[in-house]
């Protein structure tokens, strides 16, 4: 029987880290933790992230309940104007975030890829995805939220969101909640690198993501019935447990950053939306496009519940402007250049 021969490898390997090579997979990087998208042209790209991003082993959910199936947000909406006002919300949040330097600076640069070819939307260490950061500003999006660290998913396994302050806070009554871990460890689907549903939701460049080693599985059209693809794991009803989980992330300080901007826009938005009942008229039309839906009826629909429409959107100031990009060039670029890097997978079929 032959051995079959292993193909040179056809990618720069500038820090001489060692390289493996299947059939399956194509050339991997052994010393770096890898994930595949899937660029335009349906060619492989692999998004390497190193070691530290990769949390612990597999894939983890922290519930506060013991639902009986996996719901996203976007699921949850039960009512058409329920859908329609949060598609609005999370539109005009996306057309807020193209405006910053967070999207402006790292859309259309090149000077962490290797060559200057790669795929449209992949042009720098960041490969966007306005579902995924969408997502993790609370607005409802087909994915569901996953981690790579099992502490942060006891995090909001153990804690509840106080609807008066908008802040989590540790549970201490067990008989309204009961804490559950949900664990890939043992799903080979789930884990696969080659899995599309998978979505790298910390690889943005925004710090929460990245600070909650947060990922999805967008549920749009979902491979596998991932119901069956975690192992629920009760977790213990302690309230000495959750006060430790809690204190440990500093009441979510340390995953929910301080003077985030895209945050502060996000509760603008909601505020603007939801308790003022003022919807940008372009974001609007968009909507009735995107959903085949004729103006003048759902106007008609938002006017009886007291929403207007206006063409104004949430301006930038130059002094935001650049204190962002001062965040962008002290934290996120450091941070890029330390962990992360491109390469694509070979692909041999």
């Amino acid at each position: 029987m032959t051995s079959i021969p292993i193909p040179q490898n056809p990618f720069p390997n500038p820090y001489n880290h060692r390289i493996g090579w299947t059939p399956l997979t194509g050339h991997i990087d052994l010393d770096i933790i890898g994930h595949l998208i899937l660029s335009q042209d349906k060619s492989y790209f692999k998004i390497m992230l190193y070691k530290p991003f990769d949390g612990d082993f597999g894939y983890f959910r922290g519930q506060n309940k013991d639902y009986s199936t996996f719901k996203t947000s976007w699921q949850k909406l039960d009512t058409p104007l329920k859908r329609c006002l949060g598609w609005l919300q999370k539109e005009e949040f996306i057309t807020w975030f193209v405006k910053t330097p967070y999207f402006q600076h790292f859309a259309n640069r090149l000077e962490f890829a290797y060559e200057d070819s790669l795929p449209e939307g992949q042009g720098a260490k960041f490969s966007f995805d306005f579902e995924a950061i969408a997502q993790h500003y609370e607005f409802p999006t087909n994915y569901l939220d996953i981690t790579t660290k099992r502490d942060i998913a006891e995090f909001f396994a153990y804690t509840y969101k106080d609807e008066k302050t908008g802040l989590y806070k540790p549970i201490e009554d067990f008989s309204k909640f009961q804490p559950y871990l949900f664990q890939s460890i043992a799903s080979k689907h789930l884990n696969n690198p080659y899995n599309k549903d998978i979505r790298i939701v910390g690889f943005q460049p925004l710090l929460r993501p990245i600070l909650q080693y947060a990922m999805a599985i967008n549920f749009d059209n979902p491979s596998a019935n991932y119901n069956n693809e975690f192992h629920k794991i009760p977790l213990e009803q302690s309230k000495k447990r959750a006060f430790e989980i809690f204190d440990k992330y500093k009441g979510g300080e340390e995953i929910f950053p301080t003077n985030d901007y895209a945050s502060a826009a996000a509760k603008l938005i909601k505020t603007r939306i939801e308790q003022n009942k003022v919807i940008n008229y372009d974001t609007f039309l968009k909507y009735c496009k995107e959903f085949n839906e004729t103006p003048n009826d759902i106007g008609k629909i938002l006017d009886k519940k007291g929403y207007c429409f206006s063409n104004e959107e949430i301006q930038i100031t130059p002094e935001i402007f650049n204190d962002m990009q001062k965040h962008i060039d002290e934290k996120l670029v450091p941070w890029i250049k330390e962990f992360v890097t491109y390469s694509p997978s070979y692909d041999s079929n």
